[in-house]
């Protein structure tokens, strides 16, 4: 009988912390934002180094936010806005951003030996995101003109296979 009783008291108390549990998974998966494209780091044509934004829906978002801060400590370094995105693709060049781009904060000259963090999303960025991509000033350098980094340590993409890559995320 004295078995019962304990067995009764363990799961007395055991049920509640996973129905707590299961409540926090839930809450988190319904704010989690979906993914709707992809961003990386890239060499234009030109050389420049650049960050490349590409998105799954047929029609551009209305705005893209670039944002770039120090990976470790989290601290900003730029932010970047855009209404300019064309044919599923959205190029920012770091070194001279154009008049596509406007300058929300920061300075987008990036500083070598700093692992960096790159994020992007469209119109508010509550609903979904870009994804977030990692990376260093020297393996930017890397890059040749019109490779985009891929999310490995050396491998790189072309255009297409970028596009492809992020087709895949959205499913």
């Amino acid at each position: 009988m004295e078995g019962r009783k304990m067995h009764r008291d363990v799961r007395g108390r055991f049920l509640p912390a996973v129905a707590a549990a299961f409540t926090l998974v839930a809450v988190l998966a319904a704010c989690t934002q979906r993914e709707g494209g992809a961003v990386r780091v890239m060499r234009s044509q030109d050389g420049a180094p650049s960050v490349t934004v590409t998105w799954c829906d047929d029609s551009p978002p209305l705005r893209i936010t670039v944002s770039i801060e120090e990976k470790e400590s989290e601290k900003p370094v730029a932010k970047l806005t855009t209404t300019k995105g064309r044919d599923h693709f959205a190029t920012l060049n770091l070194e001279s951003p154009g008049p596509d781009w406007t300058l929300l904060s920061g300075d987008s000259r990036l500083t070598p030996g700093i692992i960096y963090s790159l994020m992007a999303w469209p119109d508010s960025g509550k609903e979904m995101s870009f994804g977030q991509s990692p990376f260093t000033v020297e393996e930017l350098n890397e890059l040749k003109p019109s490779q985009i980094a891929g999310g490995y340590p050396g491998e790189t993409l072309t255009k297409s296979e970028f596009m492809k890559y992020a087709r895949d995320i959205c499913g």
